[in-house]
């Protein structure tokens, strides 16, 4: 069961990691040392791109242990959260772009079929 100071705590993001194991590596050491936290893939998941392995995943703490968890995996305090980003380069991609980027690719195999199939009726 959940701990009860935990129960109405806001979780929030302390760190995104390029992959899956590196995610995976910070949230074991968080939970060794009694913090609990869990990790989140940012762009698709298993279901959309077959794995989620490489994917980058954000690691998520209670707030009142993000000052503890920061500390312990060494990543720079709240007040700078441009610096957060582990030196990964962009952030990644929000569910709506690569929404958008999808239906651009349904659109265009749809058009390609149209028209191969205009012009296979009149030849």
């Amino acid at each position: 069961m959940a701990n009860p100071r935990h129960m109405k705590e806001k979780q929030i993001r302390v760190a995104v990691f390029d992959n899956e194991p590196l995610a995976r590596l910070a949230v074991q050491r968080l939970q060794e040392q009694g913090i609990p936290a869990l990790t989140r893939c940012l762009r698709g998941g298993p279901g959309l791109w077959g794995s989620a392995y490489n994917l980058p995943h954000d690691v998520i703490v209670y707030e009142s242990d993000e000052e503890n968890a920061r500390d312990l995996l060494d990543l720079p305090t709240a007040e700078h959260p441009e610096t957060n980003n582990l030196g990964m380069g962009e952030q990644p991609a929000s569910s709506s772009n690569l929404g958008m980027i999808l239906v651009g690719a349904i659109l265009g195999v749809l058009f390609l079929v149209v028209i191969i199939s205009v012009f296979s009726k009149s030849a």
